[in-house]
């Protein structure tokens, strides 16, 4: 997954470019800033593949902000993409190693062919675009298709997809599904339940073209979701990551910590997600802890900054204690 950096001077239009390219794919935002003086210090530390850089600010504006980055050695690799309203930039901003230039307002479809083109300028394959479907599991559950967010499923089709999916390396017995979903029905009518939801889930993942293949041996069901992304698994995947050098792994934490837009299947009341959901959020606030520490060790005030934006809210008070640093 490429990384990204976004600097506007106007914090609305800075969150609208953090929103439209959280729903592309291929993409994560390692971070954010309104001031181009403290971008220029910060940028050349997050080690970022993509800048989206808006051109019109007036202390600083983003031409002289990607000529300056462009004399650091850190950032000789960076792709730059100009945001503006004004196509009469387009010139310059090819002379700065400018991979392309998009037009305010900023839509998916251009931060996708942007994630192409910095793909294939690193000499990597292309991911696949979402049109098998992407799970999150993050804050508000959803399924996306092609990118848009998909509401096929029902609140019981949804509870057993997220069951499945989130027992998919050792499987699930039938009996439990059904304990966890018709506990107060006969064992009969129950049997008959898990039937028709089962049909109705795999109907649905396939009129829909998800490659999410759900098989059952010996009443265990297992799921193949290796063709579909899934925002926990990335999760894992970055949390787990131990990089050549720690400021790598730290910046994979960071990838793993923009995943986490809120609790696991965030306002629904499963039992059986009790204990999941309290694991997922132990390890990001371990993830949190390591990078705050990063930070704090290389006196980076502006990555405590991001850090503390990012995860304001996300934070129980008890975990907020240790944080002493306050943003300014």
């Amino acid at each position: 997954m490429i990384k990204a950096v976004l600097v506007d001077d106007e914090r609305l239009v800075l969150d609208l470019l953090n929103k439209v390219i959280r729903e592309a794919s291929g993409i994560s935002i390692m971070g954010s800033f309104t001031d181009p003086e403290e971008a220029l210090i910060q940028i050349p530390q997050l080690d970022a593949d993509v800048l989206f850089l808006d051109v019109d600010m007036p202390e600083m504006s983003g031409l002289e902000l990607a000529a300056r980055l462009m004399e650091s050695p850190n950032t000789k690799e960076l792709s730059i993409v100009f945001v503006t309203a004004y196509e009469q930039y387009a010139i310059r901003a090819f002379e700065l190693n400018a991979i392309h230039y998009i037009l305010k307002p900023v839509d998916v479809q251009s931060v996708d062919e942007i994630v192409s083109r910095v793909y294939k300028k690193k000499g990597l394959d292309v991911p696949k675009l979402p049109d098998q479907g992407e799970l999150y599991f993050f804050g508000n559950p959803h399924l996306r298709i092609e990118g848009s967010p998909s509401s096929f499923l029902t609140p019981k089709i949804e509870e057993l997809l997220a069951l499945l999916v989130l027992h998919q390396d050792k499987g699930i017995s039938k009996w439990r599904i059904i304990d966890e979903l018709w506990e107060e029905s006969s064992v009969e009518k129950s049997q008959q339940n898990l039937h028709t939801m089962m049909f109705r889930l795999k109907q649905s993942l396939r009129n829909a073209g998800i490659q999410l293949h759900i098989r059952s041996k010996n009443g265990i069901y297992t799921v193949d979701a290796k063709d579909v992304y899934c925002d926990f698994r990335e999760f894992d995947r970055l949390a787990a990551c131990k990089q050549p050098t720690r400021r790598e792994t730290i910046a994979a934490y960071e990838q793993a910590i923009s995943l986490y837009q809120g609790d696991l299947l965030d306002g629904k009341d499963y039992l059986w997600c009790i204990p999941i959901r309290e694991k997922y959020y132990r390890t990001f606030v371990e993830l949190v802890a390591a990078v705050f520490q990063y930070a704090t060790e290389q006196g980076e005030v502006s990555r405590l900054k991001q850090l503390r934006q990012r995860v304001e809210g996300l934070l129980l008070e008890e975990d907020r204690m240790w944080w002493p640093y306050k943003a300014r």
